[in-house]
């Protein structure tokens, strides 16, 4: 039998579960949450928190490389010591979920620890781990069961020494080798700390390119960058299986010069990730509408079936963490008797690479393509005081902005383009011409005096490098 009724239940408690929990719940809502493995979801326990952890680690470990250019001499080589780092990591992730639990408490969430089950009546039924069981029912449901890794159907991906972006974060050592299968934005960021901590990373990527959806100029430097630290990139190859041989792992590929192989102790699985369904199988038989294995949604994030919506992962979107806690506010909003629509319109892009890559907003290729009139600028972190103070000159600012004034996207690789590009992604949403970014003062010396000065050098004018055109009348 239904023991409660709530107004508002949310399935899964990632970064747009708990957040939109939290949101339904400070509108007077009566809210539950239920998540089968550990709050905070994928994003804090093996995926955006646990990760940028170790990559502060691995960039501290790889800035310590030019200690001696700023007077720090080290009497012996640094010694990195896994077991240690993945201590830290752990601390940081036990702080981050238990932060989640006590927002859930502050704000009057019940939680439900187990697998949650959802039929169209809005009937949650959740299977504990002890085997026993619950039950309850909702006027609305939110859906935010997020993404498990994509492993793809080929031999040898159960092997020893196989992981995946879920379950490479407890190495009892730093590998001596490692294959990354995958050259999408995960691949990349772990093969960057895999190779700042000391060990040799081939990336095998089947496109064409690695991080496929970067600007081209921005991705070109990357890879220049990546491949001086010996990091090994093959593009256009398709790992065909994987096999045991001399006690290491041998990746078999498939590349237009024909059949090759490539060895090392482990290989990281970092192909994609894919929509996790688990307990919506009463939906489904239902008719809840999927396209591609994911769950269709309006922009007001409901699916076919009245008053269940759906967020994050489990529909098609960015697949990033900022973009389902969006969503999860306008599905909340939304259940508790509200009309808001989601825009996907200005979506910041981090990549945690080092140097970091930050992007909005259309690419210089789709720029020429469909606005010949946009005018495309960047400005070198070379001319900045701040960034030759700190010693993080690769790099540079690119703005792309339309007839109007308009900034119709940005590209940042440098120091801290992660945090810069929310300057961009803010002009872009408050609908800002140049003009005003231009007259607003920067302050000095920082690194966003680089973002005006993209800005100044698009328009003409630029101050600590020369112009490229001549200057336009003054404003």
């Amino acid at each position: 039998m239904t023991s409660t009724h709530y107004d508002v239940a949310i399935i899964g408690a990632g970064p747009g579960g708990y957040v939109s929990a939290i949101s339904a719940a400070q509108r007077g809502a009566k809210v539950a949450i239920v998540e089968k493995q550990y709050m905070g979801g994928t994003c804090l326990n093996v995926g955006c928190i646990p990760s940028k952890a170790m990559l502060h680690i691995a960039e501290t470990l790889h800035n310590l490389e030019s200690a001696a250019d700023l007077g720090i001499m080290l009497q012996q080589s640094p010694v990195f010591n896994m077991p240690r780092a993945v201590a830290f990591k752990d601390k940081v992730v036990k702080r981050m979920t238990g932060g989640v639990s006590t927002l859930m408490k502050g704000n009057n969430v019940d939680v439900f620890d187990g697998i949650g089950t959802v039929d169209a009546s809005k009937t949650v039924s959740v299977q504990k781990s002890d085997g026993s069981s619950s039950e309850f029912t909702a006027d609305k449901i939110i859906l935010a069961t997020g993404s498990v890794p994509f492993i793809p159907p080929m031999p040898g991906v159960d092997g020893d020494h196989v992981m995946n972006s879920d379950t490479c974060w407890n190495l009892p050592k730093t590998p001596e080798s490692l294959v990354c299968v995958g050259g999408g934005v995960i691949g990349i960021e772990l093969a960057c700390m895999f190779n700042a901590l000391g060990t040799k990373v081939t990336i095998l990527e089947m496109l064409p390119d690695v991080l496929a959806p970067v600007d081209a100029e921005v991705r070109k430097l990357l890879v220049r960058i990546l491949g001086k630290r010996g990091i090994t990139i093959v593009t256009n190859a398709k790992v065909e299986g994987i096999e045991d041989e001399g006690g290491q792992k041998k990746v078999n590929v498939s590349t237009e010069q024909g059949a090759v192989s490539y060895n090392a102790e482990y290989v990281l699985l970092a192909v994609s990730r894919r929509a996790n369904t688990t307990g919506l199988e009463k939906l489904f038989e239902f008719g809840l509408d999927t396209d591609r294995g994911r769950v269709r949604v309006n922009e007001h994030m409901e699916t076919n079936l009245p008053g269940i919506y759906a967020i994050g992962d489990l529909v098609h979107g960015a697949g990033l963490a900022h973009v389902a806690s969006t969503e999860g506010e306008v599905a909340a909003v939304n259940a508790t008797g509200q009309n808001v629509k989601m825009s996907y319109d200005v979506i910041p892009n981090p990549i945690y690479t080092f140097p970091e890559i930050a992007f909005v907003g259309i690419t210089e290729a789709v720029a020429r393509e469909k606005y010949p009139e946009a005018r495309i600028e960047r400005f070198p972190w070379t001319a900045i005081g701040k960034a030759v103070a700190i010693g993080e000159t690769e790099g540079f600012t690119k703005v792309i902005i339309g007839k109007y004034g308009e900034i119709l996207g940005a590209h940042i690789i440098g120091p801290d383009a992660t945090n810069l590009i929310t300057e961009y992604s803010l002009a872009m949403r408050g609908e800002l011409t140049v003009d005003e970014i231009a007259d607003t003062i920067h302050p000095h010396p920082t690194l966003s005096e680089g973002l005006r000065e993209a800005i100044l050098a698009a328009e003409g004018h630029p101050i600590h490098i020369p112009p490229k055109q001549a200057a336009r009348a003054a404003r």
